[in-house]
C-alpha cells in the first residue's frame, strides 16, 4: 500500500549486503575511539615555554586517566543510548555530539599553550569551556543530552585539575547547568548575552563556596576569575558556532526559527503575493499547530516555523489548489483525475527544491513532504470512480500521497492541523467543530498515517481539545459587526431629540 515504505524497506536491504555494520555497532566503535582519543589528550601537557614542549604524566597516572576516562564514557554513551537511542543511531547527530566533546576537550587542551600567560600551571583546567559544549548539545539535540554533556565535560575539568579539583568540577558543571536551562529558552539574542554573565557568576559562587566549605585557607583570586570569564567566552564562542553547527546537524537554531518568521522572508513574501490563499492556509495552520504543540509540550516554535513553509511548493502552480482560485474556475475540471492527482503530490517535490535553493535546514525541509505522508487525495480518487468505464478498476493506492509518514510530534501535528484547517472551512455552525476534529484524527488513526509518530492517546486528547480551542477562537474574530457611520449619525440625532 505505502510505495515509500517498499522503497526504504528496499534500500535497506540493498545496504544490509554491503556488508555495512548495525548503527549500534558504529555507535560503540565510536564510543571506543572518543574514550582513546579522550585519555590520549588527557595524559600529556603542551608548554611553549617548557622544552621539549609536550610533557607526558607519569605512567601511573596516564594508567589511571585511561581507565576512568574509558569507563565514564562508555557509562556516558550507554545512557545516553538507552534515553537517546534513535537519536544516536543517526550518523549526523552522533558525530555531531561526540565531535563537540572532543572539540572542548581539544579547546581546553589548546589553552595549555595561553595557560601561563593567563593562569597559573595549575590552574589549566578552568579554561575548559564546559558550558559551550552544554549549550550546544542543548539547542541542536535537546536538554537531557546537554544535561548528560555538561556531566561528562565537567568530570574533565575536574580531571584536569592538581588544585582543588572537587570545586572546579562542581563549577564547571553548575554553569553548565546555567547553559543547558537558557539555551533550552534561546529566541532572543539578549538571552544568551545575559547567560554568559549568569554562567559565569554562579560558576565563581560555586567555587567560592566549595573552596570555602573544603576549609583552604584562602580563595585563589584567578580561579575566581576564570571561573567568571569561562561563562562570557563559553556563550560568546556558542553564538560564533551556531552557523557551524546548523550545517553540520541539519538543524535551525531557535534564532534561526524566530528569523524565519520574519514577514520579510523572500518565501513568505512570494507566498503572499502569488499565492495569498495558501499563504493565509498556512498561517491559520501555523495558529492551530502551535496551540497544539504547546498543550502536549512540543516544539512549538518550530512546528510553527514548518507549517508557514509546508506547502511552498504550491509556488510553482498556484492556481491549480483551490484556496487560490477565488472564483476564477478550477482548471482541473478540464483534467483527468489521474492528471490532477499527479499535479497535486508535485508540490511535495517543488516544495523541497525551493526549500533547498532558500537555505532551509533538513528539519524544516521534513515538514513538506511528512505533512501529507501516505494519505489519500479522496476528491480526485472519487471522481475517478464516477469517470471509470465498466469492467475497469480504480486502485485507491494509485491516489495516494508517496511520501514518509510523520515520524516526530511536530511532523505529526501538523499534519493533524493542515486536515482541520482545510476542512473546518466547511463548518457553519461551531458545534459542529469537535465533531469534525474527532473525524479528521481517527481517520488518519485508522489509515495508519501516525504509525510512526510518538504520540499518545493522552496527546491526541489535548491536541483536539487545543484545536476545537483555537478553531473558535480564529473564526469569531471577524464577527463583531460595528455600526456604520450614517447609523451612528441617526441615533446621535434621535439621542439629541429625546433630550429636547
Amino acid at each position: 500500500m505505502k510505495r515509500w515504505s517498499r522503497r526504504t524497506r528496499a534500500k535497506s536491504k540493498r545496504g544490509d549486503r554491503t556488508g555495512l555494520r548495525h548503527p549500534t555497532q558504529r555507535l560503540w566503535g565510536g564510543t571506543a575511539l572518543l574514550a582513546l582519543t579522550l585519555s590520549i589528550l588527557y595524559t600529556f601537557r603542551l608548554s611553549i615555554f617548557k622544552p621539549p614542549f609536550v610533557h607526558f604524566l607519569g605512567w601511573s597516572q596516564v594508567v589511571g586517566q585511561l581507565v576512568v576516562i574509558t569507563i565514564v564514557v562508555f557509562l556516558w554513551v550507554g545512557y545516553l543510548h538507552l534515553r537517546k537511542g534513535q537519536m544516536l543511531e543517526q550518523k549526523r547527530l552522533r558525530r555531531f555530539l561526540f565531535g563537540l566533546v572532543l572539540i572542548v576537550a581539544l579547546l581546553g587542551r589548546a589553552m595549555d599553550l595561553l595557560a601561563p600567560y593567563l593562569v597559573p600551571e595549575n590552574l589549566s583546567g578552568y579554561l575548559i569551556p564546559a558550558a559551550l559544549g552544554a549549550g550546544l548539545a542543548t539547542i541542536f539535540l535537546d536538554a537531557e543530552v546537554g544535561l548528560a554533556v555538561a556531566a561528562l565535560l565537567s568530570l574533565l575539568v575536574g580531571l584536569d585539575q592538581t588544585l582543588n579539583p572537587i570545586a572546579a568540577l562542581i563549577a564547571a558543571f553548575g554553569g553548565s547547568l546555567v547553559a543547558v536551562t537558557r539555551a533550552a529558552h534561546l529566541q532572543k539574542l539578549s538571552v544568551l548575552v545575559i547567560a554568559g554573565f549568569q554562567i559565569g557568576l554562579v560558576s565563581l559562587l560555586l567555587h567560592g563556596a566549595v573552596t570555602l566549605s573544603a576549609g583552604l585557607p584562602q580563595l585563589n583570586g584567578a580561579a575566581l576569575l576564570w571561573s567568571l570569564l569561562n561563562g562570557i567566552v563559553s556563550a560568546s564562542l556558542i553564538l560564533i558556532s551556531l552557523p557551524l553547527a546548523e550545517r553540520l546537524t541539519q538543524k535551525t537554531s531557535p534564532l534561526g526559527l524566530v528569523e524565519l518568521l520574519n514577514p520579510s522572508q523572500p518565501l513568505l513574501v512570494r507566498m503572499r503575493e502569488e499565492a495569498p490563499g495558501t499563504y493565509h492556509h498556512s498561517t491559520n495552520v501555523a495558529d492551530l499547530a502551535e496551540s497544539a504543540a504547546q498543550a502536549i509540550g512540543a516544539n512549538s516554535l518550530l512546528v510553527t516555523v514548518g507549517a508557514y513553509y509546508h506547502d511552498i511548493g504550491k509556488l510553482r502552480r498556484p492556481e491549480f489548489f483551490t484556496e487560490n482560485q477565488q472564483g476564477e474556475g478550477n482548471p482541473h475540471d478540464e483534467l483527468a483525475p489521474n492528471m490532477s492527482k499527479m499535479i497535486l503530490t508535485s508540490h511535495i517535490k517543488d516544495g523541497i527544491e525551493l526549500a533547498k535553493e532558500y537555505g532551509l535546514r533538513d528539519d524544516i525541509i521534513q515538514f513538506i513532504p511528512r505533512h501529507h505522508g501516505t494519505s489519500v487525495i479522496r476528491y480526485f480518487y472519487l471522481k475517478a470512480l464516477r469517470a471509470r468505464g465498466e469492467g475497469s478498476s480504480v486502485s485507491i493506492d494509485d491516489y495516494r500521497y508517496d511520501a514518509p509518514l510523520p515520524n516526530s510530534k511536530e511532523t505529526a501535528i501538523l499534519m493533524l492541523a493542515d486536515s482541520v484547517e482545510a476542512a473546518s472551512h466547511s463548518i457553519e455552525d461551531d458545534g459542529q467543530l469537535a465533531g469534525m476534529v474527532e473525524g479528521i484524527v481517527q481517520e488518519r488513526l485508522s489509515d495508519g498515517q501516525l504509525a510512526e509518530s510518538p504520540l499518545t492517546l493522552a496527546d491526541l486528547a489535548q491536541i483536539k481539545q487545543a484545536f476545537c480551542q483555537t478553531l473558535r477562537a480564529m473564526r469569531h474574530r471577524r464577527r463583531v459587526t460595528y455600526p456604520k457611520a450614517d447609523e451612528l449619525k441617526a441615533e446621535a440625532a434621535q439621542a439629541e431629540r429625546g433630550r429636547e
